[in-house]
């Protein structure tokens, strides 16, 4: 919000007309303490936000994760058991389970 000098002096002189002078101080104090909170506030989103952004969720999320990618992984690169291959008693040649 870009105010120009002009502007900002009709706003003070019609606070000053408003509250008069012995009001004015403590409201302007007012205001500038909410709007530092409301700065410290947003602050605080945002690097909450960023946080998530980033990837820097718990670890427990993160394990779970990295868990299901790996099982994934194992999946696709477990050799495929061929149906000509059988022992001497007849079972098929199974892999080992993954564990």
């Amino acid at each position: 919000m870009n105010l120009t000098p002009n502007e900002v002096l009709i706003i003070c002189l019609v606070a000053l007309v408003v509250l008069g002078p012995k009001q004015l101080p403590g409201a302007i104090r007012g205001i500038a303490k909410g709007l530092a909170d409301l700065r410290r506030f947003s602050s605080q989103v945002r690097s909450e936000l960023d946080n998530v952004v980033k990837g820097e969720l718990d670890n427990v999320v993160k394990g779970e994760v990295e868990q299901s990618h790996d099982e994934k992984l194992r999946q696709e690169s477990a050799p495929l058991p061929s149906p000509d291959t059988t022992e001497s008693d007849g079972e098929t040649n199974k892999p080992p389970p993954s564990q």
